[in-house]
């Protein structure tokens, strides 16, 4: 006879939450859209149904122990196509709060979440470098050592630019913008200086905050963001949109900002390749992501690739990509390139860097851009356009 282990026991507070969460989860019929429709959805064990099922079943011990609560991103779909309109994404979050306090869980995610808790809890942003630090001494390695290299030497030559160059020139005869560059960005010196020259091509100077706060994005459990734009405000991260948008600012990416400047002014783009597989990230919205990448493409007299739309959103692994290796998303999109013999564009920095992993441990050779690396502003202004306010 098999021995069953004992399920841990709870105290009273968190008990009723769990009871709580059986509430609101009650019209529940199982039908299996939220785990479909999730980015994530093939990485996933248990995914938003079955852990939703394990609380309908009463079974908190099996719901916190599941690491799928930690591998979800917080892009909210499970929540936007419920039948029965249950804030799916919320219950995942309420569930890790419950293992965060009361489980035991150890998955690179979760030391990952606790991690960047404890970080933005003293500092107003992540350091790569210190994270990486901190996350290899709970025992978590990259697979990709290569990857974590670059990105180590990225994040030291940040901090040593940061810490004794001066800013970078201004230029009056640019028209200003308001820009949040995010984590990643403002880490890369050599990234965050190409994203400003290609701006100032279409003509924008980009204004940034004197310090880079963390956008508070909840996969980091870091709480509300410190940044308060006093207006609109250009982004480059999915994931900052997000967390932004949340906090009450008007964001828009760069990259829709700048298309639609080219547009008005009747300039074309510059494209590094004739053809190119789009990637948005499972924290964009996809459909108007993919449209900005394909007017990008129209503006440079390139073909974007496409296949059926959630490859091109399927979650590449977020932190857990690192760790892991490649997701099946990732894997997958990388050999749709891979025969269509074309490089992929992502819109995403941390996208980019783990799609450019997989590609290596998967041994596909399919280059991978960020949006600036790969599209640029290709002739003046024609005669007789203006840009209107």
């Amino acid at each position: 006879m098999a021995v069953v282990p004992e399920a841990p026991a709870y105290p009273p507070e968190a008990l009723a939450e769990f009871a709580r969460l059986q509430e609101e989860c009650k019209l529940c019929y199982q039908c299996g859209t939220c785990t479909s429709s999730c980015p994530s959805g093939r990485e996933l064990y248990r995914g938003p149904r079955r852990l939703v099922r394990l609380v309908l079943a009463g079974d908190m011990a099996a719901a916190l122990r599941s690491d799928d609560l930690w591998r979800c991103t917080g892009c909210g779909t499970c929540s936007e196509v419920c039948r029965m309109d249950i804030d799916v994404a919320g219950v995942l979050e309420r569930l890790r709060a419950l293992e965060r306090r009361y489980g035991r869980l150890r998955c690179p995610e979760r030391e990952a979440a606790a991690v960047a808790a404890d970080e933005l809890g003293r500092r107003p942003r992540l350091d790569n470098l210190r994270f990486g630090a901190r996350l290899a001494l709970r025992g978590h390695l990259p697979k990709d050592k290569v990857a974590a290299l670059e990105a180590g030497l990225e994040a030291l030559r940040g901090r040593l630019a940061s810490g004794g160059s001066a800013p970078p020139a201004r230029d009056e005869r640019l028209e200003p913008l308001a820009f949040y560059p995010g984590c990643s960005l403002s880490q890369d010196p050599g990234l965050h200086a190409l994203v400003r020259e290609v701006a100032a091509g279409f003509g924008l100077r980009l204004e940034e905050p004197a310090a880079v706060a963390c956008c508070g994005h909840p996969a980091r459990e870091g709480g509300a963001t410190r940044y308060r734009p006093e207006g609109p405000v250009a982004t480059v991260c999915p994931a900052c949109d997000a967390s932004l948008g949340e906090a009450g600012a008007t964001t828009t990416p760069l990259w829709t900002v700048l298309t639609g400047r080219a547009r008005r002014q009747g300039r074309s783009l510059r494209a590094a390749a004739p053809a190119f597989v789009p990637y948005v990230g499972c924290l964009a919205d996809r459909d108007e992501a993919l449209a900005g990448l394909a007017a990008a493409a129209g503006l440079a007299g390139c073909r974007m690739v496409t296949d059926y739309p959630s490859l091109h959103n399927g979650c590449c692994g977020a932190v857990g990509g690192v760790y892991r290796g490649p997701t099946k998303a990732s894997a997958m999109l990388l050999r749709f390139a891979a025969a269509a013999g074309a490089p992929v564009v992502t819109t995403c920095l941390l996208c980019r860097d783990n799609l450019r992993s997989a590609a290596r441990q998967l041994r596909l050779d399919v280059p991978v851009h960020f949006w600036p690396e790969f599209f640029r502003a290709a002739s003046a202004p024609e005669e007789g356009h203006h840009e209107h306010a």
